[in-house]
């Protein structure tokens, strides 16, 4: 009695999936068997009756939006390794799309200086200030989130004339590792902008250099670099309200302190702990 059950569910099954898919159907009656007669039915076909969660439906507007404008059955691939990608809504657009989460924190006004300082990374760093604070007419401020072990002074230099050029304040938080041109990054941020994590580690330094050649040579990069000694000890004088002397005195080796030391010697104007909610 139940083989007759079973062949008689099977066309209507098999008919109904026929008219959904858009290619020719396999036969499935097997898979797609109502539960009865003690027999279960497969979690595939159950699987295909769930609701769609937000997952499915950012899935389903990328397969749309990377093709003609028309509705594909194109399964999305799983997300690269490497740069994380997060799943972003562009505004006054109703479709998503996968952006590297770099982009995501430039649109929120974050830039992040999370290597050594080169040529390279500086230019990027003024490009990408001078853009933001081109379409903020309102002067939105942009911060820099700092963990780095340093790098060389002139990009760096570009990097402080460009935050001291724009409109916008550029604040600065440093997390992890603030070191050498790090740390003159996290003290000439805007005043009452600078902030710093519990545990970063923040240092100081006067500049070194490596002079090969002639005599001449030589001694014109001495003096050349004195120069650059004298530029930085009045920068850091100003941003901490330290008096010349005592910084010049301070900084002459690696000069390292906590957050809290930071925090007293002026460098930074906060301590961002762990905000509690209410008991």
């Amino acid at each position: 009695m139940a083989g007759l059950v079973l062949g008689a569910a099977a066309p209507a099954v098999g008919a109904r999936a026929q008219s959904i898919a858009r290619g020719p159907a396999a036969p499935k009656a097997a898979h797609c068997m109502p539960t009865h007669s003690g027999l279960k039915a497969n979690p595939l076909a159950m699987a295909r009756d769930r609701v769609a969660t937000l997952g499915d439906k950012v899935h389903a507007s990328l397969a749309v939006a990377g093709g003609s404008g028309k509705g594909t059955r194109s399964v999305a691939t799983m997300m690269p390794i490497g740069v994380p990608r997060v799943p972003y809504k562009t505004p006054n657009e109703n479709s998503w799309q996968w952006v590297d989460i770099w982009n995501c924190l430039y649109r929120e006004r974050i830039v992040w200086v999370g290597q050594t300082i080169d040529e390279e990374l500086g230019n990027q760093l003024v490009a990408t200030m001078l853009y933001l604070d081109s379409i903020e007419k309102g002067g939105k401020d942009i911060y820099l989130y700092i963990n780095t072990e340093g790098g060389e002074v002139v990009p760096t230099m570009a990097i402080l004339d460009t935050m001291g050029h724009v409109k916008s304040d550029v604040g600065c938080v440093g997390f992890g590792s603030a070191r050498a041109m790090g740390g003159m990054l996290l003290a000439n941020g805007a005043k009452g902008k600078r902030a710093a994590l519990p545990n970063t580690c923040i240092m100081l330094h006067h500049p070194a250099g490596v002079a090969r050649g002639s005599a001449s040579d030589i001694h014109n990069e001495g003096k050349e670099l004195l120069k650059i000694r004298a530029k930085i000890n009045n920068m850091v004088s100003r941003a901490t309200g330290q008096p010349v002397e005592k910084v010049h005195e301070d900084i002459r080796r690696d000069f390292h302190l906590t957050a809290e030391q930071a925090l007293d010697y002026g460098i930074v104007d906060k301590v961002l702990y762990k905000r509690r909610g209410p008991r």
